[in-house]
């Protein structure tokens, strides 16, 4: 069966009828052997739920730091950006990490920060 892909890259079935179930794996992610499951769920359920279909729910890294095997942290690409910033390009001064070139991007709103300043050292 072949499928579309929605704006997030969640796969669209023309012959799904029925939206994604709330706590539904919608992936498994692998970055640089750190393993994440994704599921269906709100950022908000007080105001979400019942109004919007489940969406796929991304780690917040910003509150729950994760780092790679190899001790660089794990950033969402639209997470606010650090003392480190460094911008791609000019007028991007107060973008997201998604403007910054420490982002190793990976997936769509998922990366890599490259800043040795945030490396965790053990």
């Amino acid at each position: 069966m072949s499928a579309g892909r929605n704006i997030r890259g969640a796969p669209i079935y023309a012959t799904s009828t029925e939206p994604p179930a709330e706590g539904e794996l919608y992936r498994t992610l692998e970055i640089e052997g750190v393993t994440l499951d994704i599921f269906y769920g709100y950022y908000d359920p007080e105001r979400e739920r019942g109004v919007l279909e489940p969406m796929p729910i991304f780690p917040d890294f910003q509150n729950d730091p994760t780092y790679t095997e190899l001790g660089y942290m794990l950033v969402n690409a639209d997470g606010d950006v650090c003392e480190h910033f460094s911008p791609k390009a000019e007028g991007s001064e107060e973008g997201w990490c998604n403007d910054c070139r420490y982002l190793e991007l990976h997936d769509t709103c998922l990366g890599v920060c490259r800043c040795e300043q945030n490396r965790k050292n053990e």
